[in-house]
């Protein structure tokens, strides 16, 4: 197995042929990412285990349900014809729709006064051959006159989401790479700086979109993978750049040859990048654990990158910057020179410490005041609406067309599956099918329930029908069947407060507690168990998410600082920083838009945020045990450490959040959360905790915050020993 020290070695030594290798390679996976956006999958945001998953399978096989259903909205300024609903049932069934209902047999389809209708189709086959008909049937659609029509439902929304992301994660890299360019020209204040992390950047974007594609031959991949990628991968493949290049002019600057600084900034810079990449990739492995979707792709997306862009910066970057030596330096801008730290900085004088802790107290007060909101904060996916997707959105508007109008009635029912062994007596059977009806038509909480005990039918004909084989009504087999000898009943219920409010949450798990006879079960499904069950199982991995973090996180840290109390102090920061960003999120999204933050969105950035503040922990504590062994003072130490990183701690921070505001541009609402929650996160780590609170808070512990283990070494910025190493000294500790 080849560790990180001999990969760097190797690039030092041989640049050109690792160079090469990296051309080759990322060459063939730009051939082969162009083929990603196609084999994603929409969607994500429903539990193939749960509950309601298997009751859509056995209302699917029971009842011959369509597993694809399609919704076409016309509406006008008068009546709709039945000329053109004539023609939206033809088009449908032209593309592959088995059943088309409408008006005709379902009047609660059409509005009271006529100038809205709703047509409900079924497709057989999956969801994306459903999917690629939808241009085509909106093209079509679109060609009736005098009305607007409308092509929306779950394969439309799927679609629509598909091609957004796909938008929203170019749009976003391009707004990225100008700013970039931008802010590392005015960081490094040279062209050629500036523009090497941003190549490898593009080849970590690359490498790790073929590695997708890839991946969709053996498993679903959520298109939320091509966003998190971008977003991930531009933050890390820079700033890793960045670390290592600044260490490695910073050692030119002050006269070391190129060699020499080569493996000076390896075996320091070098160290943190590997630290931090680790960190990032251990964090997103929870993410792995609720089994969904949407999660797993976020997960795997973020994975990818981020070791993609680790061996690059650890294989690609050294060879480069071999190959460059003090042409690292061209294309020097004619920027101010900064001002280094004074090496004989002192510690503050009594007065202004005290000053700086009380600053640093009250700015953690403050992120606790602003992490309220995130107590109240309730996981909730919509998975009966399209409000993920912009509002001028066809299959957007079609379907809140369709709600404001008509209503979800007949758009997101409950669906209650009573089933019963073929022994039950059919009178029995219906009786029981009879109470579950009655019983949530008289919930406050339900506009309205019905079955085939309430559709008129004299109760001794259904029992006759029930009790002969095929015997049923085809006008009944909808509500009633058979299904391998077993008695299947199905009892719509609408629930009176819409089917994403908490109302009707609630209700989806009173009738799954309704109590029944023993051979009796009760299935319930639709838009809102599914989402509930989303929820639930996201709910139930959170203490395991939450766990696995702060373990592996504490862990990390043990292991580098040799402190229990260290590790600590970052989980601290850190839950802070992520409960502050999230209640500023949270008001952010009910000021702008007025709707709740998406359930990924939280545990997605607790699962970033707490990989990437690694490397700021590691890189200023590095530095304070550094200076505190070197002899300084404890409070010398900790003034050095803070005051002699801020440079490139808020580089790194402007770097990350310049690309994470870039994503606040995209149309699907979650990419957009995401962006600006990772975006406010960083601020607040790099410019409150790292700079005002955790020095006030050692500061306020005393020395023994700050642990003397003749092991600790400095990650990043260690000018007294790795910094001084002979030429043949491994450019990485013999462990990394």
């Amino acid at each position: 197995m080849l560790r990180p020290a001999r990969l760097v070695t190797l690039a030092l030594t041989r640049p050109k042929p690792v160079l090469a290798v990296w051309l080759v390679l990322v060459a063939a996976a730009a051939l082969v990412a162009i083929r990603l956006d196609p084999a994603l999958t929409a969607g994500g945001f429903s539990d193939p285990r749960s509950p309601s998953a298997q009751a859509e399978t056995l209302i699917e096989h029971a009842f011959g349900d369509e597993p694809n259903q399609s919704l076409v909205v016309l509406t006008g300024t008068h009546t709709v014809s039945p000329a053109d609903v004539a023609t939206a049932t033809r088009i449908l069934r032209e593309n592959g729709a088995v059943t088309v209902t409408g008006p005709s047999t379902t009047p609660s389809l059409a509005s009271s006064d006529g100038s809205t209708v709703v047509l409900a189709a079924g497709f057989p086959g999956s969801n994306a051959d459903v999917q690629s008909k939808t241009p085509e049937i909106q093209s079509a659609l679109h060609d009736i006159s005098g009305v607007d029509a409308y092509l929306t439902g779950q394969p439309a929304l799927d679609y629509a989401l598909n091609a957004h992301s796909k938008e929203d994660a170019t749009r976003a890299e391009l707004i990225a790479f100008p700013v970039l360019v931008i802010t590392l020209l005015v960081v490094f204040g040279s062209l050629a700086a500036a523009l090497l992390p941003l190549a490898l950047a593009g080849s970590a974007l690359a490498v790790s979109y073929a590695l997708g594609y890839l991946a969709t031959r053996f498993t679903d991949i959520s298109i939320l993978y091509t966003n998190i990628v971008s977003m991930v991968g531009l933050a890390v493949a820079i700033d890793y750049s960045l670390f290592i290049v600044k260490r490695y002019r910073e050692e030119l600057a002050r006269g070391a040859d190129s060699d020499t600084a080569l493996r000076t900034a390896f075996s320091t810079a070098g160290r943190s990048v590997l630290f931090s990449g680790i960190a990032v990739a251990v964090a997103l492995v929870s993410l792995f654990i609720p089994r969904l979707m949407a999660f797993t792709s976020i997960a795997l997306g973020g994975i990818v990158v981020t070791v993609v862009a680790l061996l690059l910066s650890l294989s690609a970057l050294p060879a480069a910057l071999v190959l460059l030596g003090p042409r690292i330096n061209w294309g020097t801008l004619p920027l101010r020179a900064r001002a280094g730290h004074p090496a004989g900085a002192h510690a503050p004088r009594a007065a202004a410490r005290t000053r700086s802790m009380v600053t640093g107290l009250i700015a953690a007060a403050m992120l606790v005041v602003v992490a309220g909101p995130t107590l109240g904060l309730s996981l909730q996916s919509p998975v009966a609406s399209a409000t993920i997707l912009p509002p001028q959105d066809p299959a957007r508007v079609g379907l809140e067309t369709a709600q404001a109008r008509i209503g979800d009635h007949d758009l997101f029912p409950i669906q209650v599956i009573v089933s019963a062994p073929a022994s039950t007596a059919p009178a029995a059977f219906l009786r029981e099918v009879s109470r579950i009806t009655s019983l949530a038509a008289a919930r406050s909480d339900v506009s309205a329930a019905g079955s085939v005990t309430s559709a008129g039918v004299p109760m001794a004909q259904l029992e006759r029908s029930l009790a002969t084989p095929g015997a049923i009504p085809p006008s009944l087999r909808t509500m009633l069947t058979r299904d391998n000898g077993n008695f299947v009943a199905r009892v719509v219920v609408t629930a009176a407060d819409g089917p994403d409010s908490v109302a009707a949450h609630r209700l989806v798990a009173a009738l799954r507690d309704e109590p029944r006879p023993a051979t009796y079960s009760i299935a319930v499904t639709g838009a809102t168990a599914q989402g509930l069950d989303f929820d639930t199982a996201l709910e139930g991995s959170l203490p395991w998410i939450v766990g696995f973090v702060f373990l592996l996180t504490f862990a990390m840290l043990l292991v580098a600082f040799r402190s229990p109390l260290l590790p600590l102090l970052a989980l601290a920061f850190n839950t802070l920083v992520v409960g502050a960003s999230l209640g500023i999120l949270a008001l952010l999204t009910d000021l702008v838009t007025r709707t709740p933050v998406n359930s990924v969105t939280p545990v997605l950035l607790f699962a970033v945020m707490f990989g990437l503040s690694m490397d700021y922990m590691v890189i200023i504590i590095s530095r304070m045990i550094e200076e505190h062994r070197a002899g300084r003072t404890f409070d010398e130490a900790v003034t050095i450490g803070a005051t002699s990183t801020r440079g490139m701690i808020n580089s790194a921070a402007v770097i990350m959040v310049a690309v994470f505001a870039s994503f606040t541009s995209a149309q699907i609402s979650i990419v957009r959360e995401i962006g600006i929650g990772l975006g406010v996160a960083v601020t607040l780590d790099a410019l409150v905790i790292r700079m005002l609170v955790m020095p006030a808070v050692l500061r306020l512990i005393g020395p023994r915050a700050l642990p003397g283990h003749p092991q600790v070494t400095a990650v990043e910025g260690d000018r007294h020993s790795d910094a001084l190493a002979p030429r043949r000294q491994p450019v990485m500790s013999p462990d990394a």
